[in-house]
């Protein structure tokens, strides 16, 4: 994301805990100010003139609701307030969810939601525009790093229950729309859903097909039984609570794991033009993401 900013020019100033190494970009050393969405001091130099802010934090994983709320919903309040505040307000580009979408599904769904309806409220005049991406792989990504160890190891799981198809998305055409996104005014004030452009997403054996031809092996289809994932969501939950490390698969995710339609039907239209148009379709995307896990030593 920070390399396609760069590459439409903006000057970049990013919020980090620690000092990381270089950040390499083409054409700059981005401005960095340590700090976190707790602190509204460094969240004050962090937005102070810009033009734009693209609030791309959250978590996946908590030990409770009230986890979720702190870590998604909270931080997006607080961030958008302080840059409403700014004598000149820059656009405000929240990357939200699909998930939002349903946020009687399960805690982390509700977090997300009251995340976009945090920076709504906050706003007043300043302008916003909400990002929902789907399912996001790629470089980077670890969520999907257990379905890939699985099928190299040849099998194919597949959940149980109603879900057929599902939108994903690479993380680099992300990228590349949330940039496109800051300051484009045809965006403001809008929510779209963001996905691969395949209008009826990807049903499982294609997704299976992908991973097999990017990994070289030959699966067997196996679906888990909804009772096995009930009892590893009830073994991850103990494990939570007793070492205090927020787990994946609990209960309250199964809901949203065999919830039916993951697909987008809200897009950005096309007459944004070609930087909203996907660049990764699933099959070269599995095998881009396939080649860094094992640069990585993940695969």
């Amino acid at each position: 994301m920070a390399s396609a900013l760069d590459g439409m020019g903006w000057r970049l100033r990013l919020l980090i805990r620690r000092q990381p190494p270089r950040l390499l970009l083409a054409n700059q050393s981005p401005e960095v100010v340590i700090g976190d969405l707790g602190d509204n001091e460094a969240l004050g130099r962090l937005v102070e003139g810009a033009d734009a802010v693209l609030h791309v934090a959250g978590v996946v994983k908590a030990l409770d609701r009230e986890g979720f709320m702190r870590g998604n919903a909270e931080p997006t309040g607080r961030l958008a307030a302080i840059a409403a505040r700014q004598a000149t307000p820059p656009h405000f580009v929240l990357m939200s969810s699909l998930a939002a979408r349903e946020p009687a599904l399960s805690p982390y769904c509700a977090s997300k939601r009251a995340g976009e309806d945090a920076l709504k409220a906050a706003a007043g005049a300043m302008a916003w525009t909400i990002l929902r991406p789907t399912a996001v792989y790629g470089p980077g990504d670890r969520e999907l790093l257990p379905f890939f160890k699985t099928v190299k190891r040849g099998f194919a799981p597949r959940p149980p229950g109603a879900i057929q198809r599902l939108s994903l998305i690479h993380v680099e055409d992300l990228g590349r729309f949330a940039a496109a996104s800051a300051g484009l005014a045809a965006a403001k004030g809008q929510t779209w859903e963001l996905d691969d452009g395949a209008a009826d997403g990807h049903g499982w054996a294609e997704l299976t097909a992908a991973a097999a031809a990017a990994l070289g092996t030959h699966p067997k289809t196996v679906t888990i039984p909804k009772l096995l994932l009930k009892a590893t969501a009830q073994a991850n939950a103990l494990k939570a609570a007793w070492t205090g490390k927020p787990q994946m698969l609990v209960p309250h995710k199964l809901p949203e794991m065999l919830h039916a339609d993951w697909l987008c039907h809200h897009r950005p239209p096309a007459s944004l033009g070609t930087k909203w148009e996907p660049k990764w379709a699933i099959g070269p995307g599995f095998a881009d993401t396939v080649r860094w896990y094992r640069r990585e030593g993940w695969l």
